[in-house]
């Protein structure tokens, strides 16, 4: 039997691959289809998914689901998720009370964005196999992205009795915990998992991302070192670089942007791909003289910050290159203002089968592309290269007057935007935010008028602080997600904008607006400083071992010593 197709013994410490499961039961077929199945493992091993999908193809119908299942995973190895999850559909139908055939439906519905409908059929399959490790740790991960962390935890636990000393189940514990913000819990259950497993990648990554979300980068990295020396496949490297960039920046280690380009390698299913028909630029390529389209990426924030390299990107192009830069469309007029020798355009990003992409379709002809952070290491190599940081965007002149007159009236005082949130909040994401509650000591600053910037439904924490006695005034008239020109103008006309690190905030940065950040671990983009080295005006608030009441109440200390009127 190929390499390929050769089953794995069941009592194994690691579930089965989805390959390995279809080996294990190819005694089932007859032997004519047997052989064939066979050919086509060893041609989706060499990368031939055209000849590996026609040999499967070809042992039907004798070869049953099973061919359905292995036509189905090569059209997902070769990125035609959709076509794949068909297949898989099929051979389910064919074989509805075979577990196999659930699990690889689950597998893909995970990677296509679909956690729900993957948790529905792993509690399927977990009916019908009680005992399975491997289906207790998969649903346990999924209903943690869920946000359903008791669930989870229950199934974690009940899996743990069987399986007191299996690493991965402690190490999901541990992301668990994280995730919940516990933590101290978090680190000894890592801890545990790599006393048990110390050379395994996966566990190797998350004991680091553990370590990112207690401030200590420099254990971060040694367990990415670890990780990559223990042979990852390619989508666990990408994101183990990944995280070994977040530990690098945060120790203020700007080489840590050569990990950073991780972040789209197409490897990682969460990583935003681009369909732009140029070359992509690299290094080797000359700036001088170029017409080169930067095309914003990651979220709204990274987009504002990494603005502030345009200028230096003119300066490197030269007298005759040419710039167009793709920014997100509630950004265009702004960062249209601000250079107005730069062609500036709307990017559009779609969703299919769980993969963003990114295109510009205004992008006319250039010579090449390159996403905005790709300059990260030409442009911002080391701290030197942010001496000098200036504001560089800039407000409707009109709107900032409205606003200004409008805060005018609100009475004497210190006027003060605020953020609490991110308008995500699923998942590990909640955890970056300080509770509401824990904002009452700097809302309740004597002398201070504070001005919502809070963006999403702010309605339900607008209202608790009104019922304390602490008003925030809403702007009227102001779309705060959508109208970025006016929360612009409003943040310029402010006296000072408080909040985390969201679009908001940076936006605020950006504007030279006086900003304090409040942030969490880890803070990379700090880059190892006590500030926020992109942006003129900013005052970091770090964690720094302190809870986030700490914090708060450190801010409510600082704004009460400055004048408010």
């Amino acid at each position: 039997m190929s390499a390929a197709l050769k089953p794995r013994p069941a009592a194994q410490a690691r579930p089965l691959s989805p390959l390995h499961r279809i080996a294990a039961r190819l005694d089932e077929v007859p032997a004519a289809a047997r052989k064939r199945l066979v050919a086509a493992g060893d041609a989706l091993a060499d990368g031939d998914f055209a000849r590996a999908e026609s040999l499967a193809a070809a042992t039907l119908p004798e070869g049953g689901s099973l061919a359905l299942r292995l036509i189905g995973l090569v059209r997902e190895r070769a990125g035609a998720l959709l076509q794949a999850f068909e297949a898989l559909r099929q051979a389910h139908l064919k074989a509805p009370a075979d577990p196999d055939g659930v699990r690889d439906l689950a597998r893909l519905a995970r990677r296509m964005g679909q956690p729900g409908l993957a948790a529905d059929l792993l509690a399927r399959v977990r009916a019908a196999c009680p005992g399975d490790l491997a289906d207790a740790q998969d649903l346990g991960a999924v209903l943690r992205d869920l946000d359903r962390c008791d669930e989870a935890l229950a199934i974690v636990r009940e899996a743990m009795t069987q399986a007191p000393e299996a690493p991965h189940l402690w190490s999901l514990l541990g992301s668990i915990a994280a995730q919940k913000g516990d933590d101290a819990d978090a680190r000894v259950f890592h801890d545990e998992a790599l006393r048990l497993a110390p050379r395994d990648a996966p566990i190797l990554a998350n004991a680091a991302l553990a370590r990112l979300d207690v401030g200590d980068p420099a254990a971060a990295k040694e367990a990415c070192d670890a990780a990559l020396a223990a042979r990852p496949t390619p989508p666990q490297a990408a994101a183990v670089r990944l995280a070994r960039a977040t530990a690098r920046l945060c120790l203020g280690d700007l080489g840590g942007w050569d990990d950073y380009a991780a972040r789209l390698a197409p490897e990682r299913r969460e990583a935003l791909a681009f369909d732009i028909p140029a070359p992509r630029w690299t290094p080797a390529t000359p700036l001088d003289g170029l017409h080169l389209l930067l095309v914003g990426e990651q979220g709204l924030a990274d987009e504002v910050m990494f603005g502030s390299m345009i200028g230096d990107a003119l300066a490197a192009l030269g007298p005759t290159g040419r710039l167009t830069l793709a920014v997100e469309p509630r950004l265009v007029p702004l960062f249209a203002r601000a250079w107005p020798a730069v062609r500036v355009i709307a990017h559009a990003t779609t969703s299919l089968a769980g993969r963003l992409r990114r295109t510009v379709p205004d992008a006319g002809q250039v010579q090449a592309w390159a996403p905005m952070g790709d300059l990260l290491p030409l442009l911002r190599g080391t701290l030197e290269k942010f001496d000098n940081a200036r504001a560089f965007l800039e407000p409707d002149p009109a709107r900032v007057a409205h606003w200004r007159n409008w805060l005018q009236n609100l009475g004497p005082g210190r006027k003060v935007g605020v953020i609490w949130r991110s308008g995500l909040m699923a998942g590990l994401r909640s955890r970056r935010f300080a509770p509401f509650e824990a904002w009452r000591p700097a809302l309740a600053t004597p002398g201070a008028v504070f001005v919502n910037l809070q963006y999403g439904d702010a309605e339900p924490d607008l209202a608790r602080a009104q019922a304390q006695g602490l008003t925030i005034h809403r702007p009227p008239g102001l779309d705060l997600m959508q109208d970025l020109e006016g929360v612009a103008a409003l943040c310029r006309a402010l006296d000072l904008v408080i909040g985390p690190p969201t679009a908001t905030a940076n936006l605020a940065a950006a504007l030279g607006a006086e900003t304090w950040i409040v942030s969490a671990n880890p803070n990379w983009p700090a880059l190892g400083t006590a500030g926020y080295p992109w942006y003129p005006a900013v005052r970091a608030f770090q964690p720094d071992g302190q809870t986030w009441e700490a914090r708060l109440e450190s801010v409510a200390r600082t704004l009460s010593q400055i004048p408010l009127s």
